[in-house]
């Protein structure tokens, strides 16, 4: 079994966060204090001691016989610097990422089902939090299941994948919805001195808000990351890091949009910012009861989680685009 082979069958890094530094401690372009916290990872981290030994003789060999490089296609090349190489790995290396967005991602729903009966918890709270752990799970699952489908396409070279990824995660939301309605009245649960949408609607309503902003943040950069990794692999370096680092010349490949960072930070303090008189008047206008207290912290702690959830995505997507853009100009010293 190859090195690499090893590494995939490994179970990999407890430290995320940490184990990203790989190509750059065996570059040398970390800063000293990073350096010292990665050497101190390496003695505990069976894994990425593995990694940075396969990783600095690969670097080590480029350096030094250039004879050597000469009979290397850039496939060889991406394969040994950086995160193309992880493609074929579980989500394509990013499976840490969708976990933690897909459970933030199921919560909001299982948090949603809450909020719309806490006005009248005494009479549905007991089968609310009985289904909410199903909701939970339904919501967690497909969303894992959409990235999946995405990941498999294309890494098998079709151009549907996000297509089928965004399909999945509509048809499941959808299908929540109708079973939902099952157990939600046809009539309105939340006091308010205006006129309020009855049980149904409010959390159509809440759908309408989460699964937009959960396709723009969470499954097209995912579907971006995954495409721009299989270009690398198959030799179009040059091309990528003309497309992450903004020439005008530059196009997308098919069937992927590119987001940039700084688009997503727009949208995303747009959505904040309009949130907040939204939910003051929302808070304005309730009418005292039992339960207000709870619906009031559930509402908020749901508000809190969504946007953690588009802070997580756009942390990663940065760190991502980084990664491959460093992939993609270490490949190109290497080569000239």
């Amino acid at each position: 079994m190859s090195d690499r082979e090893l590494a995939r069958s490994s179970n990999g890094c407890s430290s995320p966060d940490i184990s990203r530094h790989l190509a750059a401690y065996c570059f040398e372009d970390l800063s000293e204090t990073e350096r010292r916290l990665f050497e101190a990872h390496l003695l505990d981290c069976d894994f990425c001691w593995a990694e940075v030994q396969r990783l600095s003789a690969g670097v080590q060999a480029l350096r030094s016989d250039k004879q050597l490089l000469r009979t290397l296609s850039v496939t060889d090349v991406s394969a040994v610097l950086g995160i193309s190489a992880k493609l074929e790995w579980r989500l394509g290396g990013h499976l840490p990422h969708v976990l933690l967005a897909s459970t933030m991602y199921a919560l909001g729903y299982a948090l949603l089902l809450l909020i719309e009966i806490a006005y009248a918890f005494d009479r549905l709270g007991s089968t609310a939090l009985a289904l909410a752990p199903v909701v939970f799970f339904w919501v967690f699952l497909s969303s894992i299941l959409a990235l999946t489908l995405d990941w498999k396409a294309v890494l098998s070279g079709r151009r549907n994948g996000l297509i089928l990824s965004a399909a999945t995660l509509v048809g499941a939301v959808f299908l929540l919805y109708a079973g939902i309605c099952f157990f939600l009245p046809s009539s309105p649960i939340t006091q308010l001195k205006i006129q309020a949408y009855t049980a149904q609607a409010a959390f159509l309503k809440g759908i309408w808000y989460l699964l937009p902003l959960t396709v723009l943040f969470l499954a097209i950069p995912f579907h971006f990351v995954i495409v721009m990794q299989r270009e690398i692999v198959e030799g179009r370096h040059r091309l990528s890091l003309g497309l992450l680092s903004g020439e005008k010349w530059a196009v997308s490949p098919p069937n992927a949009f590119h987001l940039s960072v700084r688009v997503l930070w727009i949208i995303f303090v747009g959505a904040v910012l309009a949130s907040i008189p939204m939910l003051a008047h929302l808070l304005d206008n309730l009418i005292p009861g039992p339960y207000m207290n709870v619906f009031i912290q559930l509402l908020q702690f749901r508000w809190a989680l969504a946007f953690a959830l588009g802070l997580e995505c756009l942390a990663w997507y940065s760190r991502a685009l980084n990664e491959l853009k460093r992939e993609c100009v270490a490949v190109a010293m290497a080569s000239s």
